[in-house]
């Protein structure tokens, strides 16, 4: 039964690990993995770049390597602040906007038809589930 359970763990795990790498907006132009589209969220909420690292627990630099992607790609902008040389200023451009507005509307169809087939409660219950193992893990 241990092995059984296991293996079963193991399995799920590496199948939310695939679905966690998917990218938002795969077969188009512009497609957004989970992790640029949550930081652009966070940019867009006016975030600092330390802000959204801690909130994702993610290392700083793994945010600026992040931010230096998403700048290559127009997306955002990195002005360094005036007032303090070592911070930057991190903005969507138009292009980024339009993209995340995209890829937020796609996402919230996908979302809601996955809520009328899991079930609110089902949904919340695996969430409080999901944190329960998150901080046990980690």
């Amino acid at each position: 039964m241990a092995e059984d359970l296991k293996t079963m763990y193991l399995k799920t795990i590496f199948q939310f690990k695939n679905l966690i790498n998917t990218e938002f907006g795969r077969g188009k132009q512009r497609v957004l993995s989970l992790t640029d589209l949550l930081i652009m969220q966070g940019i867009a909420d006016r975030q600092s770049s330390a802000a959204i690292a801690a909130d994702l627990r993610l290392t700083k630099a793994a945010v600026s390597q992040c931010t230096s992607a998403l700048a290559k790609k127009g997306y955002i902008t990195r002005t360094i602040d005036p007032d303090n040389r070592r911070n930057l200023t991190l903005t969507l451009t138009d292009v980024g906007q339009e993209q995340l507005a995209t890829t937020n509307a796609e996402f919230d169809t996908a979302f809601t038809d996955f809520v009328k087939d899991m079930g609110e409660s089902d949904l919340q219950q695996m969430l409080a589930l999901m944190k329960r193992m998150s901080t046990i893990i980690g």
